[in-house]
């Protein structure tokens, strides 16, 4: 998807909160792979996940988004339990690229998370942008160096 498609934003809704990356259930099997890390994704996860990415593919019109996006997402929590956004966003961002929205989540360039607790209500709304790449303030980044220099004895 060009620019062009993407320069007054796209809007997607999902009807539920995708559950954490944290619910997927790390084993060690050294015998079949290198790393030895391996995931089994539990069948409840597996369909919220699933359900996910179909209702995304049921919004999305056209061809992966292929650009740096700023990505704003709003989670709609129907209670206060605890929640770990960065976690969730995980998820989020592989729904994301499994729906074909995007090509690759490392396109994600900025993103902003939020959360609203509303009783009974439950959902996310996901707004794409293209991704404005303004000019960084050349003193942090002297201030970030000499912080460096600093840290690393030097």
């Amino acid at each position: 998807m060009g620019i062009d498609m993407l320069k007054n934003g796209a809007k997607y809704y999902l009807s539920f909160i995708p559950p954490s990356k944290a619910n997927r259930v790390k084993i060690n099997s050294r015998a079949f792979t290198k790393s030895g890390k391996r995931y089994i994704v539990p069948k409840d996860v597996s369909i919220k996940i699933n359900k996910a990415i179909w209702e995304l593919q049921q919004q999305h019109r056209g061809n992966p988004i292929d650009l740096p996006v700023s990505v704003e997402i709003l989670f709609i929590l129907p209670d206060r339990r605890r929640r770990d956004l960065d976690n969730i966003m995980k998820t989020l961002g592989d729904c994301m690229v499994y729906a074909g929205i995007i090509k690759d989540d490392n396109l994600i360039y900025r993103q902003t998370l939020e959360k609203r607790i509303i009783k009974g209500e439950e959902g996310v709304i996901i707004d794409i942008f293209p991704f404005d790449e303004k000019e960084i303030n050349r003193k942090i980044i002297d201030k970030l160096k000499r912080y460096k220099e600093k840290i690393d004895g030097i």
